[in-house]
């Protein structure tokens, strides 16, 4: 089971490393301040939907492929009204900050939207779970890899944006880029969802 956990935990890093909402999120959040509620929105997130994909794998259930493809359309809408705002927000002198758990449920309902790790989940993570051993014993350590991966990676995106963030040749593009990514995910994910509905 060693050797499962660890290619587990590379693939996990892998996810959570590419570019993408959550990240982008975190990004934008640290050139202001310290994102601790967005990285916990966020994780949170992760924690939901990979409790819930263990369920499923437990149950041996299905979920209908509708439900997928309008939940990812729903998603990207949702980016893309994040990333509009926050690229409209940029044009303003002085930029807005809200509560804590404005942070939290953002970073929460990003998470929940973000295709990547829904597919991610509903794809790959049977291939690291054993039939010869009990789920039960197993999902805890999947859990603990995954939430400790995520909080590392997206801790090290806070340090680095708050680092780049003092430099004159990276601070606009800190500025625009994390809206430019949340307006694209959420037009591919849009795309995606579509064609799919429509096939």
């Amino acid at each position: 089971m060693t050797a499962t956990y660890l290619g587990f935990a590379a693939a996990v890093a892998v996810l959570i490393a590419s570019p993408g909402p959550v990240v982008a999120l975190v990004v934008a959040d640290a050139r202001l301040r310290w994102p601790l509620w967005t990285i916990f929105g966020g994780v949170t997130a992760a924690l939901i939907l990979l409790t819930a994909a263990l369920l499923l794998i437990h149950l041996a259930l299905d979920l209908e492929p509708f439900i997928l493809e309008a939940g990812q359309v729903l998603g990207g809408l949702y980016l893309i009204g994040l990333g509009a705002g926050g690229l409209l927000r940029e044009s303003e002198t002085s930029p807005t900050q809200g509560s804590e758990a404005h942070y939290f449920w953002r970073a929460l309902m990003v998470g929940l939207s973000n295709p990547k790790d829904i597919l991610f989940f509903l794809a790959f993570l049977p291939t690291f779970i054993s039939p010869k051993q009990p789920l039960a014993t197993q999902a805890p350590a999947l859990i603990v890899i995954w939430i400790s991966i995520d909080l590392s990676i997206l801790l090290a995106y806070s340090l680095l944006s708050r680092h780049l963030s003092g430099s004159r040749r990276a601070a606009p593009m800190l500025r625009i880029l994390p809206n430019l990514c949340l307006l694209g995910l959420g037009l591919g994910s849009c795309a995606l969802g579509i064609a799919s509905l429509m096939s």
